[in-house]
């Protein structure tokens, strides 16, 4: 054979002995993989069966059982324990609950020394729940069929609802009862958390049984969210529910870029309570059994509400925002002016089909809502209530019905919108916006003031101003003195009425004609007294 033969050969050899080694080699680190994978299984298989967490918690409590033997009744409860997986299966809510495994004290009186998970249930909630018709998952959510804590607690786990943390527990309360029931009954929590949510107002922005504003999302469901709905990325605790809502009330915009939600200002009790409360806003359906008489009275009063005040509304959706409505303000989260919408000079020259047509339908432009039945669920007799309550005098529905007529507008037709133009842009468009859609001001082509507000309301508001606001009296009885003449003002007024003014119409042309057709005449509101609303001095700005 060649010397060139003899080489080929010598490779070939070599080539195959690092193949047969390297072969060699896989299969002792396979055989190695597979005895740890059957050696893990096998270890797996022993905790699971033989050492599982629950075991070894109920041979401990066996031991505590023997310590607390201390008579007749206690040596036999030793003597017949058994350690064996425990559950409590409760049909009708379709749950089967483990809990009992591990937290084997939950209903021994003597266990009220020791440490958890062996230590007597907490409160007299025993009293009035009974384990077997209750359970433990409706009350503490979590993963109910898991035996050990982790799997029980369910944060890291896929589980839509994990383990509640022990100062929101109380939020389960307002599942079966009404705040009042339980407000001394171990549902402090829950119950100041539902009056935090009337005193700060926060039907205000958000909807819930049918009435709250729309800034915000509706809370009906609020309790029964899961972590898809919510953003995470900026949560700093367990990615549940109950620490996002706790995080968000501490810093809305946090954790949610761009929020339109204030900063409430809460401690971190008055956080904790509102999260409890809106955790327990829950449409589940629940037997009725399960159901207190007063939340079936609730209920019932949500689909029938009982009568609303005036003052209460006010309280409940104008107040976070208009305070006591008698003085306007700035607003610097939202970089606004607030109106005053009960201040003496608006009182004065307000006409009631105007005021109720901005509760109706909101002022468009700003961040007041539309509170009618179809947004924010007033009716028609809560808006006249309202209304009656800004004006500080008791109207009639005739005066705040919808079908108001839309006005003449003298004033704007005697005036020219082309002077007028140059009149807004230069005395008014710095707070109104260059095309009056709404600055630091309110919006001057809102739907409800160009339907229902007359020129004799604009032309007050205009000369006279708003005492307490940031509007100022503009009406000049001399040329030096740098405001507005009488013609100066209708051609502004002209200049709003054609601004405002639907496509292809023109308001200044418009007489007394129905708003929405066809429907019963209504009287028009009579026309303010003008000349009563000027302040002292109001000629000058």
């Amino acid at each position: 054979m060649s010397a060139n033969g003899k080489d080929i050969l010598g490779i070939a050899e070599a080539v195959r002995a690092e193949a047969l080694r390297r072969d060699r080699a896989v299969k002792l680190w396979l055989l190695a993989v597979s005895l740890a994978t059957v050696g893990v299984l096998i270890y797996a298989a022993v905790e699971e069966n033989l050492r599982p967490t629950w075991r070894r918690h109920q041979l401990e409590y066996g031991q505590i059982l023997r310590q607390k033997a201390g008579d007749d009744w206690g040596r036999k409860l030793a003597d017949q324990y058994v350690v064996e997986l425990r559950q409590i299966v409760v049909a009708d809510l379709g749950v089967m609950d483990r809990c009992v495994s591990c937290h084997t004290g939950y209903d021994d009186p003597r266990m009220t020394d020791v440490p958890n998970p062996y230590r007597t249930h907490p409160g007299a909630y025993l009293q009035w729940h009974e384990d077997a018709r209750f359970g433990c998952t409706i009350c503490h959510r979590g993963q109910g069929a898991a035996t050990n804590f982790a799997d029980a607690k369910a944060e890291d786990r896929h589980w839509d609802y994990p383990l509640l943390p022990l100062d929101l527990t109380q939020s389960s309360c307002g599942i079966c009862h009404t705040p009042a029931e339980v407000a001394q009954r171990g549902g402090e929590v829950y119950a100041r958390g539902a009056a935090l949510f009337v005193s700060k107002g926060c039907r205000s922005c958000h909807k819930l049984d049918g009435l709250g504003g729309s800034l915000g999302p509706a809370l009906d469901n609020e309790g029964l969210k899961v972590r898809g709905q919510l953003p995470f990325g900026h949560v700093q605790g367990p990615h549940t529910l109950a620490q996002w809502l706790i995080e968000h009330f501490d810093d809305p915009r946090q954790v949610v870029a761009g929020s339109q939600m204030p900063t409430p200002g809460l401690s971190r009790d008055e956080r904790t309570a509102l999260t409890a409360f809106l955790l327990s806003l829950q449409q589940r359906d629940l037997p009725k059994s399960y159901l207190s008489p007063l939340k079936h009275l609730a209920l019932y009063r949500v689909q029938h509400p009982e009568p609303r005040s005036g003052d209460q509304l006010y309280a409940d959706l104008c107040q976070s925002c208009h305070d006591t409505g008698i003085y306007g303000r700035y607003d610097k989260f939202f970089a606004r002016f607030i109106p005053a919408i009960r201040g003496e000079t608006y009182q004065r020259i307000a006409e009631p089909a105007y005021v109720a047509a901005n509760i109706r339908e909101g002022r468009a432009g700003t961040i007041m809502p539309a509170w009618g039945a179809a947004a924010g669920g007033l009716s028609e007799e809560e808006i006249l209530r309202l209304a009656s309550t800004l004006l500080g005098r008791e109207l009639d529905a005739t005066q705040t019905a919808a079908t108001a007529p839309i006005r003449s507008h003298p004033r704007a037709a005697r005036g020219d919108a082309r002077r007028g133009t140059s009149l807004f842009a230069k005395q008014c468009s710095g707070c109104h916006g260059l095309s009056a859609e709404g600055r630091l001001g309110p919006s001057l082509v809102a739907p409800a003031l160009q339907r229902y507000a007359s020129d004799d309301f604009l032309y007050a508001t205009i000369a006279f101003g708003r005492r307490n606001t940031a509007m100022p009296a503009f009406l000049a009885v001399a040329p030096a003195e740098g405001g507005f003449q009488e013609p100066q003002l209708d051609d502004l007024i002209a200049f709003l009425r054609r601004i405002g003014a639907p496509a292809g119409q023109d308001m200044t042309a418009l007489s007394t004609t129905p708003s929405v057709a066809p429907r019963a005449p209504a009287a028009a509101p009579s026309a303010p007294d003008i000349t009563a609303a000027a302040p002292a001095g109001a000629q000058t700005r």
